[in-house]
């Protein structure tokens, strides 16, 4: 079975922003350190739709930080984007932007909208699920392709299946888990889910494929011919281009207009990898084949 092409050419992996109004306790540390501390002076809207523009190619921009949303004029710039690219973000959907998003950007230039739970956070803040719910609504009707996310962190196991009841309640129907990636009491996962627990993560995995590969621990495609760096990067926050999330060699600057891709592919040098959907995803000859794009949720 042939997969169809997708309808861009080149895909984009941003961090776009280090603002956030959420500070989850199992955030990436290296995200988390810098959270609304560093790096706030964002391009203009205009600025980033006309490098895409000026790259004469169809990308499609992956959107991560922080909180999407939070970057300034960001409906302005997802607008901007859809006219010639296409778009996916990975939010909290704690923004009152939401209902405008929906509006003024196209459903069919917004590839998938992955909106982080982030429960514990939201409790914290005194923000109702309620709210969320309403936001994933609002998209769902739109016609937007959004899936609700939560992240099994392992302190969270034991509430998962009621937080689970309770989204349901309010009509979020498109829910899917994800594995923790990092350290919890010293102790490293995915590698150290227990059985029973991985049970639970591959029961409610849903579409998204990349929850076995982590629980089998493939970790590492050192050696193998990836894209990366010829038509798929990772953009930092300042604007720099690399070649993906777990190889930071360099193509210049998407912000200054200095950024030039690779001519070749290039065997991965990592020895362990940041996000499995980019590998399986850009390698040359994956050993798993998931569909077309990244999947946001994985970033």
């Amino acid at each position: 079975m042939t997969q169809t092409k997708p309808p861009w050419d080149w895909e984009f992996d941003w961090h776009l922003t280090n603002r956030c109004n959420f500070f989850c306790e199992y955030c990436h540390p290296q995200i988390r350190y810098v959270l609304n501390r560093k790096h706030l002076d964002e391009p203009t809207p205009e600025l980033v739709v006309r490098r895409f523009d000026e790259l004469g190619k169809v990308c499609l921009v992956h959107m991560s930080g922080g909180e999407p949303f939070m970057f300034p004029g960001f409906v302005e710039l997802c607008r901007g984007l859809a006219a010639n690219h296409f778009i996916s973000i990975n939010t909290n959907l704690a923004s009152d932007d939401v209902a405008e998003f929906a509006e003024r950007v196209p459903a069919d230039r917004v590839a998938k909208i992955v909106a982080a739970i982030h429960q514990p956070e939201r409790e914290l803040r005194g923000l109702e699920l309620d709210a969320y719910a309403r936001n994933y609504l609002i998209l769902r009707r739109g016609g937007f392709d959004v899936t609700a996310l939560y992240v099994l962190y392992p302190p969270l196991l034991g509430r998962f299946a009621a937080d689970l009841d309770r989204l349901r309640e309010l009509g979020v129907d498109h829910v899917r888990a994800k594995v923790f990636k990092g350290v919890y009491e010293g102790v490293r996962y995915p590698e150290s889910y227990t059985d029973e627990q991985k049970a639970l993560v591959l029961a409610n995995s849903g579409e998204y494929v990349f929850n076995r590969p982590y629980l089998d621990g493939i970790l590492s495609f050192r050696g193998q011919a990836c894209t990366a760096g010829v038509t798929s990067f990772k953009v930092t926050v300042t604007g720099d281009v690399r070649r993906c999330a777990s190889v930071p060699t360099g193509y210049g600057n998407l912000y200054d207009g200095t950024f030039r891709p690779a001519d070749v592919n290039e065997p991965c040098p990592a020895k362990r990898v940041l996000v499995l959907s980019q590998c399986l995803s850009y390698l040359v000859d994956p050993p798993v084949r998931p569909e077309q794009g990244v999947d946001p949720d994985d970033l």
